[in-house]
């Protein structure tokens, strides 16, 4: 009787499976959580290029609406299809898109020769399609505006895309809440 149990113990052919399983499953979740944090870099990455190609469109909407030289909702809420589309061309689920645009003019330099901005609050806009704020305001980058040949301070256009995080990011990661994908790109205007 003490040979058999003596045997039992040291027979590890299931401990082999057992740790085969336990491995496995590691490996498993390592490789999902690769999977998820990639997915979610690579739509931040689309964001980013979408932010800035859509502060160009805003940069140059000169052109697109000529008989319209005051940026409105109308124009945003078109900006936004566009993006809307542009992600789901790439796969991205863009149901819950938002997105802000901020404008920022300055008033003629008074007296002439002075080097001091003053925002032009009747142009100064901003639009939003959803709950989506940049993680700076435009406002708090004035200094970003250059002081053009013609001595007058150049516009500022900043565009916010905000989407919230893939599925497979928050099935994975379980922080409540989870942080929103947020892109900006600031432009000046001609």
């Amino acid at each position: 009787m003490f040979r058999k149990n003596n045997t039992l113990i040291n027979n590890q052919g299931g401990a082999i499976i057992v740790e085969f399983a336990f491995v496995t499953f590691i490996i498993v979740l390592f490789i999902k959580l690769l999977i998820a944090i990639a997915e979610y870099q690579s739509i931040s990455g689309k964001l980013d290029r979408l932010s800035y190609s859509a502060a160009g469109i805003i940069r140059e909407r000169g052109r697109l609406y000529p008989h319209d030289p005051e940026l409105n909702q109308q124009q945003v809420d078109q900006l936004r299809d566009l993006v809307q589309r542009a992600l789901l061309n790439s796969g991205v689920p863009a149901d819950n898109l938002r997105m802000r645009v901020e404008t920022l003019h300055f008033n003629p330099i008074e007296p002439p020769g002075s080097r001091q901005q003053q925002i032009d609050e009747h142009k100064s806009l901003s639009f939003s399609t959803g709950d989506c704020s940049p993680v700076q305001p435009l406002r708090g980058l004035v200094a970003l505006s250059p002081l053009s040949q013609s001595e007058r301070w150049v516009p500022l256009y900043q565009v916010t895309i905000c989407l919230p995080p893939p599925q497979r990011y928050r099935d994975l990661i379980s922080v409540s809440p989870l942080p929103t994908l947020k892109s900006s790109a600031i432009t000046i205007g001609r």
